[in-house]
Order: structure tokens, then sequence, then C-alpha cells
């Protein structure tokens, strides 16, 4: 991190409610990357200018931070944004980036988007990556492909695309949120048993769109449900779990529901799937995945969003008061020392590639290591294909090896990837602004 004495000074704005538990911690952070593969090396000068095209139309993403007494507020940073061939990712937030927190670099045929999640979540990146790859295959190919869907010029800016659903406090029943946190004693991986990483591991693994929806829509399941339903079921069998629940965290957005659709910011919450040894037995893979779905449906309406909703508002808001960085600290890191209840499924939606679909080979979503250990299943479906990523903070591939004979028994076809460890670097925070 730049010295507090030169560090440029940048003026604060609004405060960050949204993306604020992203801040604390007894560890910095590390950077959010999507990786995207192309079939033809990458032409830097273009990228540069694509980057810049999208930027004209999203300038919110050339915000970084001020804090000020303990809290973090957007500022808007004129410095320019480099695109910059590196093999590696770039930490970001610092000197290197011009102190924005986000970065893009390519290495051959890869391009590499990195961003701090304070500043915005999976979903409120996505729409940089599908402006920047717009312009860019525009520019290389020299044609003016369809932007359907994709923010460019043709879509008029909207004050609502900066919402902060955080802002405004909320209020809640204590009730209704104690009835949140479901009472069944949670299973743990064992491998997560006092794991605090730091290094990552990858196990990749490609199924095409058709096979896996025609499996999933033939059960009356959804891929997230389904993929839910496949892992607990493996869990359940490699562990021979006999008490408890295992729980599938599904981290989901919450735009729909609290009238947010066009924001970029931290906008998310996540639905807790509990299965217990007995319907993972008993039930089929389909059978669990339906009743799964229709779990997830019945948390889909605006009550439960607002409910999930205000259990955050609620810790943010009463952050905001303690005085000083030391106590907002203490109570916004509570997280870091909860245990992540058995595995995370993330499904972070599809890129919208429009006509160059087939000029994308791989997405990879690659997410930072958490303190106390995870398994992070990471789904994601571009060009034809759901990517999907095991980045966990322990080296056995068991519960892969298991999902993949899982597969085989479900009579779906998938391609293995390349396996691969990876550690994203750390973001780079503002000091306390005093002056």
């Amino acid at each position: 991190m730049a010295k507090q004495d030169t560090y440029p000074r940048f003026e604060a704005k609004e405060w960050n409610a949204s993306g604020a538990f992203h801040f604390y911690g007894s560890h910095k952070p590390r950077s959010y990357i999507v990786e995207v593969l192309t079939a033809a090396p990458i032409r830097g000068e273009l990228l540069q200018q694509a980057l810049d095209k999208a930027l004209d139309r999203l300038p919110y993403y050339r915000s970084t931070f001020v804090r000020k007494s303990g809290l973090y507020y957007y500022a808007d940073n004129d410095l320019p944004v480099h695109v910059a061939e590196s093999e590696n990712a770039r930490s970001i937030g610092g000197k290197v980036t011009n102190y924005h927190m986000f970065d893009i670099t390519y290495y051959e045929n890869k391009i590499s988007f990195s961003m701090f999640h304070g500043l915005c979540d999976g979903l409120g990146l996505n729409r940089l990556i599908e402006s920047t790859l717009y312009h860019y295959f525009c520019l290389k190919d020299g044609k003016n492909y369809s932007d359907e869907g994709i923010y460019t010029n043709n879509i008029p800016f909207d004050p609502e695309e900066t919402i902060d659903v955080m802002e405004k406090k909320t209020d809640a029943d204590p009730k209704e949120l104690k009835a949140l946190v479901s009472k069944e004693k949670r299973f743990r991986l064992p491998e997560l048993q006092d794991n605090k990483g730091p290094q990552m591991y990858r196990y990749p693994v490609k199924i095409g769109t058709n096979a896996l929806l025609t499996w999933c829509k033939s059960q009356g399941a959804t891929p997230g449900s389904g993929l839910a339903a496949m892992l607990c079921q493996v869990i359940t069998k490699e562990c021979q779990v006999q008490e408890g629940v295992v729980m599938a965290v599904l981290p989901a957005s919450l735009r729909k529901f609290l009238h947010a659709e066009k924001t970029f910011k931290n906008c998310a919450s996540a639905y807790f799937l509990p299965a217990s040894p007995t319907e993972c037995d008993g039930m089929s893979t389909g059978e669990l995945g339906a009743k799964m779905r229709q779990d997830m449906k019945a948390m889909m309406d605006e009550s439960h969003a607002r409910l999930l909703s205000s259990s955050i508002n609620m810790i943010t808001h009463l952050g905001k008061k303690l005085p000083g960085h030391f106590l907002k600290n203490k109570l916004m890191a509570m997280s870091e020392n909860r245990p992540q209840d058995t595995f995370t499924l993330d499904y972070v939606g599809s890129l919208r590639t429009n006509d160059y679909s087939d000029q994308i080979k791989e997405v990879r979503y690659l997410n930072p290591d958490v303190y106390n250990g995870s398994m992070n299943v990471l789904l994601s479906e571009t060009a034809g294909s759901f990517h999907i990523n095991f980045n966990q903070t322990f080296e056995s591939d068991r519960y892969y090896t298991a999902f993949l004979n899982k597969l085989d028994e479900l009579g779906i076809p998938f391609e293995t990837m390349q396996k691969e460890t990876y550690l994203n670097p750390e973001v780079d925070l503002p000091p306390e602004q005093r002056r």
C-alpha cells in the first residue's frame, strides 16, 4: 500500500454500504478474477481501445475509495486506466493500477478481469466484461456485431445503475431474522478443519449447455438445484454423513426483488438449502434436485428478499454508528470467524457474447481464498458450455472426482480441464484520510 503521506487525495462521495463487509477483516482482501480465453491471441492495443469505449458508457467502474473515521466512501478517479500485458493478474487499488479498484491484463489468448468485491458483485463485473469484449471483437473483426443486452451507448445511462440498496436503514422483526437461521447441525467438510489457506486449488469441468439443461428439464430441476443435489449426495456418500445436514449455500442476486435491476453495486445474499442424509440416500438425484428447486422458489419473493437484505442492513448500519475503524472492523469482520456451511455453489450467470461466441473458448471464475477454509463451486454458462470450477482451499480432489463419477452415473457427458493452483493478489485499500 502506498504510504499515507504520498497517497493521492480523492474526494469522498457516497458511503459504500452495499460493499461494506468486504473491507474489513484481519487480513487484506484479495481480488476476484474472471479469465476469458479466446481462440486467437489478444491484441493489446485493441483491448485498450475497447476498454476506453466501455468506460465511456460505464464511468462508475473508475471509482476508488476513501476511508474516513473507519468508513469507506466512493470517490471519482480520473487517472488513466491502462491495460497491461502480464501473465499474472496485478494487485489492484494501489499505484500500479492508478488506485482503480479493477484491472484488465492480457497474455497470449487470455484476458484477466480483476476487481475488488467491495466495488461490485459478480453480476456487476459481468457488465463491464460484456461491454469490453463486445467492443474488442467489433474492433478486431471490423464488424458491428449485435449489442443486444450489452451496456453500450445504445442504452442511455440511468441513475439507478449506481443505486445502493443498503444505503438506507431498514427495519425487520428480530423474530423473523432469527427464523432465517436454521437450527439443524450443519456438516463441515473434514478438510476445512483448521484450514487457513491461503493457497487455492482449481479443478474444472465443462459440460455442454444442452446436455445439462436436457437432464435438468427432464427432472424438474434447474442447473443450480440440480448441481446442488449432486454435490449433496456426493458429500454424504464420501464422508458417510450420519447426522445433521449437508448445507448448500447458493449466492443469489436480490436485484429483481428489491427493484434495483440496473445497479452494478453489490446486491446479493444467499439461499440456504439443507439436505439430510435420509434425503440424500433415499431420493434420486433428480428428485432431490426438483425438491431443492421448489425450496428455492418458495424463497424467491419480495418479502423473503427484503428479510435477507435487512439481516445484512442491520449489521452494516450498526457498524456505521461505531466510532473508529477498530470497532467497525471487529463487528463487520464477524463473518471471518463463521465457518462455511459445507459448500457454496455460485451460479454467476451467463456472459452475453452474441455473434462472437465461437471465439471464446473458456471462462474461468477465480474467487479469492476464504480465511477459515472453503469449497466454492462456481458455475457459469458461456458460448454453449457450462464451466464448473471447484475452487477450494484444500488440495484433495476427492469431491471433484466423485462429482465426475456422478455425472457418468447420470449419463451427462463432460470434458475435464487442466487443474491448477492459484492465489489472487491482495487488494490495496486506502489509508485513513485525516486531512
